[in-house]
């Protein structure tokens, strides 16, 4: 190599993060003066500048400086400057896999509006390590030359190019582009042709050890770095033998390095899975807990309008006519997405950057939840009078054909039992809570009444309809009661002016002093049930008034200390922990749901550990608050002690706080699984709080659900003292981590609802992380990074203190036999509630029986159901780390279907026969379908 011709390729470009130490529009002040620096640059010469990967800035830029869009297109379209391909760079650990679709999606589609072209490079500089998915993404749903990374990048990572795919067993690859020293390896070149010459040297130098080619990537800029307009006719100038210098875009370098590797007989590496390595960078992962609340509000609206909102309105657009939402479920999508870079969603900026992004997440949630009130208006509408009720139950999981609980609610004027499926199945029902619907409520004087009668217009009443009035004497005599029945339709032929007259004869009569005047949907009973569900499809139930007694020999013995079922037997110890006999092994595992405590000196990004773990249990109080044939409910109310903050010098943690703790388990007659729910708020300072289960056996590694699929880790930390951080068990996940012990048939699988970190720590506690409070944004005294991440800012807002907090998690001890898609179908059913609506029978009830599509074999999973360009899009993954093979079958409503990417292209068209399809799924493969 070393007398081959060298390319070297500067690429200036700015690293852009929307808000961190400073908040978004302060950001966008210097956003706006580079773009315009940039501008008056091109103007005098020929000039390239990539900005970082996103498209969002130039929304940003544009709300500002609308009078130059022409100006700065025109330079993207010429190719000067490079936009894309995401619409912001996503954190990848935190955000679901639908969000990595919506990203590319909605840069796709600005891209589409503005009629520029966006970089085909998965350019990911600077995320908190790589997940697997990534590859997935990338090779099967983008035609994207490459992903270029840089952190997290482990030490079998030895060149700049590599071959990655997301699994050992994948047979889908995208080209990997290792930057060694990072996005910002040549931020200081200097401005004079001497100097340049040497730097470019030393650069070329550094990089040497990792090029199996002679082709070099600067990369010449760095975090809200402007453009220097003379460096391209300094690198013009540089003479360096054997070496070409171009001062050109970051496509160019993969380009011709592309070019080099098929001149040689070099044969690229292959590496297969995540990177999570801290050997060369900061891998930070401990953001993975600092303000648990954007965790949470993050994944609970993703939920909302991935498995809720868009499967919903595709239904009623397809069987009712209904216009579907895009406008404003793009615009939710944005505001989430918004909060989803790497320095928002992993809450390592200033208080005020997160106290702004409650606001996105505000809006993103209020569109969401509207558009479901908006539906079920539309199915209210439909009511005809005196028809039989049925519910509808939308499963918005894959867990099909399996027990699912949901709840659904009528009139309490129905004594209900039970309820019969389609097939005629009966199914118990557990009742649950009643309530009334009130619409206003107040005690008024005869004059007050007179007048509201007399401005009422008709039947209408707010947004509801008068459908009947109850007359009645109070239990005070100078009291009457009104009672206005009311409805979200209008029933019946009610006479209102008759109404209208009456009451004004009955108020000068003068007989009562005061009226108690109530508008009323009525009363309502609520009931919850274990019932057999189809996944992302609507099931109809008949409710029965009396059936058959349901034989069931299971055993369900019930009280506030202790449970036995067919699965396990349980009992609640002195300080608040649970021990759990497994009948089927006679397996016991000691002392589950233990908190644990430690001091934290770190910072936002990296937890600092200083003992004691401290967690003195005060007082304990159990009560079974709910008993039933289906489920119990064990509330237990306990007070801690823990440790209250750090000392002035951070070496010793003083002080102490009480703190109530309230956690309610659920046990259900019918499955193993255990919901827990804990309530607390936090008045310590400085310290991660931990849940932990500590299992009767040991494991090398965990098998994690992620985005698209699970990852195999070892759950021993890996690496060394010489890392640039201490590696440590941490790791992050999405909904469920499984521990299988090697020696017996045994599982464990936890399950959790938005929150993502966790550890098996020495091989056998698992410990899900609650809380860490932290003051500072970054610190640079303490061993497990001993050098900043960011600037030395306080930070008091990330101490969490008098915020109050609601963890929900779930836990099932099984057979490690139990497939892999059962363990994401026990946490799909956790996280997602079915969906319950009583309709009465109109033209919309036999309609929503109807499947759209139904799959056949479980190990392939849908993603998400909507509509997307006028047609029905689905996208689907396979779970398994083999090729499978499915029947789809679907609606009579389409004949034709179509496989392609993100960016529309389309990879293959097909005809449906006898309303089904059969599909093929490589290994953890990833198809985006399209059905019409």
């Amino acid at each position: 190599m070393e007398n081959e011709q060298s390319e070297v390729f500067i690429v200036p470009h700015t690293h852009w993060d929307r808000e961190w130490y400073l908040p978004f529009q302060n950001f966008r002040v210097q956003l706006v003066n580079l773009v315009d620096k940039l501008l008056e640059i091109t103007k005098q010469r020929d000039y390239f500048f990539m900005l970082d990967g996103q498209t969002i800035v130039l929304e940003d830029y544009l709300e500002i400086r609308p009078e130059k869009k022409d100006e700065l297109m025109s330079l993207i379209r010429k190719g000067q400057i490079a936009v894309g391909p995401w619409y912001l760079l996503p954190d990848e650990w935190l955000i679901g896999q639908e969000s990595f679709i919506r990203n590319l999606e909605i840069s796709f589609d600005l891209a589409k509006e503005f009629n520029i072209p966006l970089m085909e490079i998965g350019y990911l500089p600077d995320q908190f390590g790589h997940s697997r998915a990534i590859p997935q993404i990338l090779s099967n749903l983008t035609s994207f030359k490459a992903a270029v990374i840089w952190r997290g990048v482990g030490p079998e990572i030895i060149t700049v190019p590599f071959k990655w795919k997301s699994d050992f067993h994948s047979h889908d690859s995208i080209l990997g582009v290792y930057m060694p020293k990072g996005y910002g390896n040549a931020a200081d070149l200097p401005e004079n042709d001497k100097d340049l010459k040497d730097t470019i040297l030393e650069k070329i130098e550094e990089l040497k050890p990792f090029s199996p080619v002679p082709v070099y990537l600067l990369m010449y800029g760095t975090d809200h770095q402007f453009p220097h307009p003379n460096m391209n006719i300094l690198a013009k100038l540089v003479q360096i033998e054997n070496t070409e210098i171009n001062f050109s875009l970051l496509h160019n370098f993969v380009d011709e390095l592309q070019d080099k590797l098929q001149q040689t007989d070099f044969i690229i590496p292959e590496y297969s899975g995540e990177f999570r390595s801290s050997v060369r960078a900061h891998l930070l992962q401990d953001t993975y807990s600092t303000r648990m609340w954007i965790k949470q509000w993050n994944q609970k609206i993703e939920d909302l309008l991935v498995h809720y909102v868009e499967p919903l309105t595709t239904f009623l657009w397809l069987f009712n006519n209904y216009e579907y939402p895009t406008s404003y479920l793009n615009l939710a999508w944005k505001w989430l997405l918004k909060n989803q870079t790497h320095d928002g969603i992993c809450g390592c900026s200033i208080d005020q950057v997160h106290e702004e992004m409650k606001s996105r997440f505000h809006w993103s949630e209020s569109i969401g939840e509207s558009q479901l009130n908006e539906l079920k208006e539309e199915i209210d509408q439909l009511e005809t009078e005196d028809a039989e009720s049925k519910v509808y139950v939308f499963n918005p999981t894959n867990n099909s054909d399996k027990l699912s609980y949901f709840e659904f609610t009528t009139s309490a004027k129905k004594s209900i039992v039970g309820l019969q499926d389609s097939l005629g199945s009966n199914y118990l029902v557990q009742a649950l809570s009643s309530s009334e619907e009130i619409l206003f409520e107040n005690i008024v004087s005869p004059i007050v009444l007179k007048t509201a009668f007399r401005l009422l217009p008709g039947r209408k009443i707010l947004d509801y309809y008068l459908n009947g009035v109850h007359l009645s004497d109070n239990i005070n005599p100078e009291i009457y009661d009104v009672t206005l029945l009311c409805g979200r339709v209008p029933l019946g032929d009610f006479d209102v002016d008759e109404f209208k007259k009456q009451a004004a004869e009955m108020i000068k009569s003068k007989k009562y002093k005061k009226y108690h005047i109530k508008a009323t949907l009525g009363s309502k009973q609520t009931y919850g049930v274990l019932a057999p569900l189809k996944g992302w499809n609507f099931n109809e139930f008949k409710i029965l008034e009396n059936m058959d007694q349901i034989v069931n020999d299971a055993i369900f013995l019930t009280s506030k200390n202790k449970i036995s079922t067919t699965f396990y037997e349980l009992k609640f110890n002195s300080d608040g922990t649970f021990n759990y006999l497994d009948k089927r092994t006679n397996t016991e595992f000691i002392q589950l749901h233990k908190f644990e405590d430690y001091g934290d000196k770190g910072d936002e990004y990296t937890f600092g550990r200083i003992g004691p773990d401290q967690v003195k249990i005060k007082k304990v109080k159990r009560n079974l608050i709910v008993k039933g044939p289906l489920f119990c409910e064990i509330e237990q109310e306990i007070l801690v002690e823990l440790l209250e903050e750090l000392n002035e010098n951070r070496d010793e943690r003083i002080g102490s706080v009480t703190i109530p703790i309230k956690t309610v388990f659920r046990f259900y007659r019918d499955l193993a699984r255990i919901d827990i729910k804990t309530t607390l708020t936090n008045y310590s300072k400085d310290h991660r709080l931990r849940i932990c289960f500590d299992l009767p056996y040991s494991s090398l590694e965990t098998i994690t659900s992620t985005q698209f699929g699970v990852v195999k880790r070892k759950s021993d930390p890996i690496g060394d003292e010489s890392y640039e951080e201490q590696p440590s068990g941490i790791q992050a996940q999405k909904r469920f981590i499984r521990i299988e012990d090697n020696k017996s048939d045994l599982a464990f699988t936890l399950i959790n609802k938005g929150l993502p970190e966790v550890e098996l720590a020495n091989n056998n506690r698992l410990a899900l992380t609650l809380l860490r409070c932290v003051g500072f944004l970054s610190r640079a005294d303490y061993e497990e990074r001993p050098m900043h991440a960011g600037p030395f800012l306080e930070t008091p807002g990330a101490q969490e203190i008098g915020e109050k907090y609601t963890f929900e998690y779930s836990l099932s001890i099984h057979s490690k036999e139990l497939p892999l898609h059962d363990s994401d179908n026990l946490s799909e059913s956790f996280c997602l509630k079915p969906k319950s609506m009583l309709v009465k029978n109109n033209e919309l009830h036999s309609k929503l029986s109807e499947s759209i599509l139904h799959i056949v074999n479980p190990w392939i999973r849908i993603s998400s159901l909507r509509k997307r360009n006028d047609k029905l899009c689905v996208t689907f993954y396979n779970l398994s780390s083999e090729t499978e093979t499915t029947i789809v079958q679907v609606n009579s409503k389409f004949n034709k279907f179509e496989h392609a990417k993100i960016d529309g292209k389309i990879l293959f068209k097909d005809e449906i026969r006898d309303n089904q399809l059969e599909l093929n799924f490589k290994p953890y493969e990833i198809k985006m379908c399209y059905f019409s």
